[in-house]
């Protein structure tokens, strides 16, 4: 059925344009022209800093099937963009939505296509339109390191073409690297020469010393923005150049990569947003800011200290982790923060091997939530969606489960993969009006960060001298103060007041509005709790 009206209007000739662009996919110019602006660029759509916010991650394939294939797609996304803006977020971050041989969509055959699986190029339209107008930014992957082999570029580098063959990275011999997984990195062609694929064979790496390969990312990536997305999730972006020693993380040559990708990206569309997938350490992170100008890193350093604490009841090596991150990040560096993705075992699943433990999942996105740095969540955070039964990726992004019923209200069929629990309070109807459930204490932690300068951009200043188990820290912005305090332990514990820096007079507890008080000389928190206070004007 034709879409009509003022959708149409806006995107019938960017569909027929992306039409045709499928059809000649199978051969690619070497250098794809950019389509001129269609919509707003993103620097005059939006007027907050697309880092001032929270963002929720999806996996389409498991989200909501609108089809009834039982896979998720993208009119199911657009039916549940009420629930992701009832949650308080500002932006999604998509996963891989281009046509792939794989169920994760990293090894992309056409990157200016729909999965088919996800449903068409009016579809996706339809969802963009659909989030822009509940306020919400759209960030895509764009996994620019490596194709697929089936894309046309490999094809035709393999029958030969000398102008493909340069878009990838090959050796006369099987050189001793080791990939990302620690297996070869080089894989042969059939013809008695090796590609690099640090991932996999079904992955060769692009070749970003070629500038044509560059340009044609940016081509790529202008062609979203020009259909209205607002940024990028880029994948693997430690890895894109390597060294020609072998080294394949943190190359000095990345970093100029990155720092030339994107100058030329927002030079050519100003207010872009790019998230870099920067899984390193930490002085590595920084740099990528620091010497290439990157617009905002994933801060995995953090996720791992952060998880540990709540899960080791100890604070020690996380307070460490946000001194460091203090010290090392250049002023204004912006720093995505997480408790999982599709890469990561869910909180769910850590924080309660035994049995369903919703006070440190609370806990754990209580701190979150505070600390510097733009939240991303993980779809069924929210609502304590636990993995599935084996530590394989597939079994990180299973379905969500919106409501109680056999097929979790996620399809009228089998799910493409199994739902991960039939726990009836694991599901978005089960937790939406009940106080003590996950749902709400998300709602409200999402809509106390966006009411506080001082947590969405404030400094952190730590408070010192406390017990192991125990943190805390200060945010400031301007005349706004506000004090964060978490007990890890599982027992009751009473801190002196005055050495958390909280002077006599009364403060707002701002997780329970209705609450203002006297300081008192002890403050008591309970086990795996958090107190957020602010100290009123005299």
């Amino acid at each position: 059925m034709m879409p009509t009206g003022g959708f149409w209007a806006r995107h019938g000739l960017l569909l027929l344009l992306a039409f045709a662009l499928g059809v000649v996919a199978a051969a690619p110019p070497l250098v794809d022209q950019a389509a001129p602006w269609t919509s707003a660029p993103p620097a005059e759509r939006w007027r907050s800093d697309p880092g001032d916010g929270v963002y929720y991650q999806v996996f389409v394939r498991s989200f909501a099937d609108a089809s009834g294939d039982g896979m998720g797609d993208l009119r199911g996304l657009t039916s549940r963009l009420d629930h992701v803006q009832a949650l308080g977020a500002d932006g999604l971050w998509l996963m891989p939505i281009h046509p792939s041989p794989t169920y994760h969509g990293y090894d992309v055959v056409d990157y200016r296509a729909i999965n088919p699986d996800y449903g068409s190029m009016a579809d996706f339209l339809a969802f963009l339109d659909a989030a822009h107008a509940r306020g919400l930014r759209v960030v895509l992957d764009l996994v620019v390191n490596h194709s697929s082999s089936q894309h046309a570029w490999f094809q035709r580098a393999l029958a030969g073409d000398p102008a493909y063959r340069a878009y990838y990275v090959w050796s006369d011999e099987r050189l001793d690297w080791r990939g990302t997984g620690g297996g070869p990195a080089w894989h042969p062609a059939g013809d008695g020469s090796y590609y690099l694929g640090l991932f996999e064979g079904g992955m060769p790496d692009l070749n970003h010393r070629n500038p044509a390969v560059t340009e044609a990312m940016l081509d790529v990536a202008a062609f979203w923005l020009d259909l209205g997305v607002d940024g990028f999730r880029v994948d693997a972006i430690t890895h894109v150049v390597e060294s020609a020693d072998g080294l394949i993380t943190n190359a000095p040559e990345n970093y100029a990569w990155v720092r030339d990708f994107n100058a030329a990206l927002r030079a050519r569309h100003p207010g872009a947003f790019i998230v870099g997938e920067t899984w390193t350490a930490t002085p590595a992170i920084a740099a990528y800011h620091r010497e290439a100008g990157l617009d905002m890193s994933f801060n995995y350093p953090l996720w791992r200290e952060l998880i540990a604490a709540v899960q080791n009841r100890s604070a020690i090596n996380l307070r460490a982790q946000l001194q460091l991150d203090e010290d090392l990040y250049p002023a204004g560096a912006r720093r995505g923060i997480f408790l999982a993705n599709h890469d990561q075992l869910r909180p769910a699943t850590l924080l309660s091997p035994l049995r369903r433990d919703t006070g440190r999942m609370r806990l754990a996105a209580g701190l979150l939530l505070t600390m510097p740095g733009t939240p991303f969540l993980y779809y069924g955070e929210e609502i304590g969606l636990p993995n599935g039964p084996s530590e394989h990726d597939i079994d990180k992004r299973t379905p969500m489960r919106w409501s109680a019923d056999e097929g979790g209200g996620f399809s009228p069929v089998d799910p493409w993969r199994p739902l991960s629990t039939q726990d009836p309070a694991v599901s978005v109807v089960a937790q939406r009006f009940d106080e003590a459930a996950l749902l709400p204490w998300y709602q409200r932690l999402i809509a106390l960060r966006a009411a506080s300068p001082a947590l969405r951009g404030g400094d952190l200043e730590l408070v010192e001298g406390l017990a192991g188990s125990q943190l805390a820290f200060w945010r400031a912005y301007d005349d706004e103060r506000i004090l964060v305090v978490a007990n890890l332990a599982a027992g009751t514990v009473e801190l002196d007041a005055r050495a958390l820096g909280l002077e006599p007079g009364r403060y707002q507890d701002l997780l329970d509005l209705a609450a203002t008080e006297t300081a008192p000389e002890v403050l008591v928190l309970g086990g795996s709790s958090l107190r957020v206070l602010r100290p009123l004007p005299r």
